[in-house]
This record gives structure tokens, sequence and C-alpha cells, in this order.
């Protein structure tokens, strides 16, 4: 997917999840076409976090300085350990000047999900140290992660996307309140 490619499936898809996003789910009237959306995210340029076999699969924009995209990664813990979810992060680097070299370091490294772990062990102390023969060759990938993420109307990391309990798309703009993490996760937190 390249930053020129907005035809009409990117443009109908950023509309239809620019309203999802901006309505209540209880007053979302309109038909969405969920499957074209989801192919899209699909086709981004995301890090695996959680099982191969997870039940639910949830697309989660993420910014390596977001301490809300930091707090929800530790609010899924518990149905990625119970191998329940896996997490998609699309890395975008939208908050700060090293979000970029951060997010390409993450997504260009031999071992993404070692990546991504490391930065959120790191996290408090200002997460992974770019590498800059990584950012060379993945800044391209975290560039269309970023217009990939404007087209959808997304405007806040994180911003989450899953299907709901009526298969249907729904998406989560910042980080869920406790109490919407089970419709988000698809199931009650695992003991």
């Amino acid at each position: 997917m390249s930053p020129n490619n907005t035809g009409a499936l990117r443009l109908a898809a950023g509309v239809v999840l620019l309203l999802a996003l901006a309505l209540p789910a209880h007053a979302q009237q309109q038909s969405m076409d969920g499957d074209a959306i989801w192919q899209t995210l699909e086709d981004s340029h995301w890090v695996q976090d959680g099982a191969d076999d997870a039940d639910r699969i949830i697309y989660t924009f993420t910014d390596p300085n977001c301490p809300y995209c930091d707090q929800f990664r530790e609010q899924a813990a518990p149905w990625i350990e119970a191998g329940r979810v896996q997490l998609r992060h699309i890395m975008v680097g939208i908050i700060k000047r090293s979000s970029t070299p951060k997010a390409a370091t993450i997504l260009g490294s031999d071992n993404p999900g070692a990546a991504l772990a490391e930065n959120r062990k790191a996290y408090e102390s200002g997460g992974i140290e770019p590498d800059e023969s990584i950012v060379k060759k993945a800044e391209g990938k975290v560039r269309e992660n970023n217009f990939l993420m404007r087209d959808l109307g997304a405007r806040a990391t994180p911003t989450t996307i899953y299907w709901d309990g009526n298969d249907e798309l729904a998406a989560k703009q910042g980080a869920p309140r406790p109490r919407e993490m089970p419709a988000i996760m698809g199931s009650q937190k695992p003991e």
C-alpha cells in the first residue's frame, strides 16, 4: 500500500470507519463494509503480539512513545497470555520526533515482536533505541501506516479495531476503560 494509493476502497473504508469512531455504537445506523476495512488493516505493516492460534485478532494503532498504548497493552495482557487474543500493532510515528525512528526499528528488526517487547520493557526510560540502519529500510512502512491511520479517520493512539458481539466492526480511540475491555477482548478477563 502506498500513500498515493487512496482508491475507492480506502476512501469508503475511511468514511465508514470515521463514522464508526465518531458515533457511539448504539447510534450507528449505516451498514459497514467491515470485511473491506479488515482486509485493509490486514494488509498494513503490523507486529504480532500473541499466539498464532488465538481465538480473536484485534488491530491497534500503536506509537512507541504513547503512554496509553502501553496502558492498553498492560490491560490486554491477561487475554494475550491466556492465548485468547492476538494484538496486531500497526506501528505509527505521530507523537514525538523519535516515534517514527522507534516504530521503524521495531517493524524492521529481525524479530519485531521481541523489539516491541523491548520497547515496552524500557518504556519508562525512553523505550527502544532507534537503529539508523533499520530506520532507513523501514521508515516507509511507518509512513504508510501513518497515512492509513489518517485515511481511516483515527486521530489518537491507541485506536483499536475489532469485531463486536454482533459481527460488526467497532473501534475505540484512546485507552479503553477497564469495563470496556471484555467487549473489546471478546470475553471476560481470564482468571
